[in-house]
């Protein structure tokens, strides 16, 4: 077990570290999507999002889950020590893949067809998803190799692997673009997912382990736990994906396409740019406990410090974001989306209870609880349906925003209840003030964006953003001592003042 100090030191390091490659996937995103804008304009940019939602189902209907189930066995080989046992995982996890990445080019060919009509309602596109099951293919495996260099906690690669990746996936499709225009589409949908599946194997054999000979028979007996949680995985993303789409399904045909666009707006940054620091949490914490599934009570304490780690670097943002939502919301969109303020000030309140929850919900799937997973799943995503259609029928976009409140507070309290009775993993007293006060914080910082007089609400934001900060600040360096140059220069591999 790590020493206190040592356990939040790697907890933080590991947030920052994807927290800022999350950060640079999102302006690398963002960059391509403006030169898309330039050069092609909307058909283009209509083309590719069709393109990207056909490739990113295909992917994970074929990929049967194992790219997030396999981390699970490679953090638990790799913990044991035993060269023969991680030898034998990973070898399983690659033919897996290598499997799903086929079956996920041949579905993808096979029904070419049905794609083009259903995506564009023509046929001019069925070469063109013909071609893409070669990105459906390439990007299959990229996802298992990460799997790999995550259940390996090889960080540092994991972070270079994604940086270069999204850094190659400009430097491709904006060429082609111009050069090429629309016929350049696809070409650098492959490109870009070929170069992410070699970048990520390149670091993959820097693992130090042997590829085995195995029977095909022998590698799916193995891998059986590992199908079973990987179908549980894509069961959830395609649960979820199917009730996003009924939600914005039913607020187009109750107030239009512009609401649509408005509550989409605000989902990105309550989901995509807030969730920066939850998907970096996971990151690391989800190898980390699958490593000590067995342990019940060393999970009690990565639990509660990965609570803590994760609250004490979200609260501050929320409460700075909060008072100062207009200024926001102008600078990444414009004034005709401030509607969308009705949305987020409340909704960004689960994001706080999300990352208590999920520490939770994350440990059935360390302990490999698929049948209580995919339960607790389906009864989340019923209830969030049904919350969030009957509140915005009677209450708008606000109703959404308290909606998701609700349905995050059933969420935590469902993962408390079942991990108390099962495991007896709780949150202990110190994790529960400090999601205590981080709430409080922010309430104060919700109650002050209302106030008309723009000095007085800017002021007193500042205020309850710098006590935050010191609050989140002192907790934090009671605990670890950290240098941010030392974290930039340990990610590049240089010892800091070289």
């Amino acid at each position: 077990m790590q020493s206190n100090e040592s356990s939040y030191r790697s907890i933080f390091k590991s947030t920052f570290l994807f927290g800022f490659v999350q950060v640079f996937n999102i302006v690398m995103k963002a960059a391509i999507n403006k030169a898309v804008a330039i050069l092609l304009g909307t058909e283009g940019m209509g083309v590719i999002s069709l393109y990207n939602s056909a490739v990113n189902m295909l992917r994970t209907v074929a990929g049967l889950g194992i790219p997030q189930s396999a981390v699970r066995d490679v953090a638990e080989a790799n913990a044991t020590c035993e060269i023969e046992k991680l030898n034998r995982i990973i070898t399983v996890t690659k033919k897996i893949v290598w499997f799903t990445a086929l079956l996920g080019a041949v579905v993808t060919i096979v029904f070419a067809r049905v794609l083009s009509d259903v995506s564009f309602n023509n046929r001019d596109h069925i070469v063109a998803f013909i071609f893409l099951s070669m990105a459906v293919f390439l990007s299959i495996v990229s996802e298992g190799e990460l799997a790999i260099l995550k259940g390996m906690r090889r960080l540092r690669d994991l972070a270079k692997a994604s940086v270069y990746g999204s850094s190659l996936g400009l430097l491709i499709s904006v060429p082609l673009y111009y050069f090429w225009g629309f016929a350049g589409i696809v070409p650098s949908l492959i490109l870009a997912a070929g170069f992410s599946a070699l970048i990520a194997w390149l670091y993959v054999r820097k693992v130090n382990y042997v590829r085995l000979v195995m029977e095909n028979r022998t590698v799916f007996t193995d891998g059986k736990g590992m199908i079973k949680m990987g179908l549980a995985f894509m069961y959830l993303s395609l649960f979820g994906m199917l009730s996003d789409f009924i939600i914005r399904a039913f607020i187009s045909h109750q107030s239009g396409l512009d609401e649509v666009g408005i509550f989409q707006a605000g989902s990105t940054i309550v989901v995509a740019y807030f969730g920066i620091i939850t998907t970096a949490l996971t990151t690391d914490y989800y190898p980390r406990i699958s490593a000590i599934h067995s342990d019940n009570q060393a999970l009690v304490i990565e639990v509660n410090r990965q609570a803590e780690v994760g609250l004490l670097l979200m609260g501050p943002l929320v409460v700075l974001f909060m008072f100062a939502m207009p200024l926001f919301i102008r600078i990444l969109y414009t004034e005709m989306f401030l509607q969308s303020m009705e949305y987020i000030q409340y909704a960004i309140f689960s994001i706080l209870i999300t990352i208590y929850s999920n520490t939770m919900g994350m440990i059935l799937l360390a302990k490999q609880k698929s049948s209580i997973f995919v339960y607790t799943t389906t009864i989340m995503n019923v209830l969030s349906i049904v919350f969030n259609l009957v509140a915005y029928y009677y209450w708008g976009l606000t109703g959404l925003g308290i909606s998701s409140i609700i349905v995050a507070v059933c969420h935590l309290l469902l993962m408390c209840g079942i991990m108390k009775k099962v495991y007896h993993i709780v949150f202990k007293t110190r994790a529960v003030k400090i999601f205590i006060f981080t709430c409080a914080f922010c309430l104060l910082s919700f109650f002050v964006k209302d106030l008309n007089h723009l000095f007085l609400r800017y002021g007193l934001g500042m205020v309850i953003f710098g006590c935050s900060f010191f609050y989140s600040l002192c907790l934090m360096r009671s605990v670890i001592n950290l240098s941010l140059a030392g974290l930039l220069s340990k990610f590049w591999g240089r010892k800091p003042g070289k």
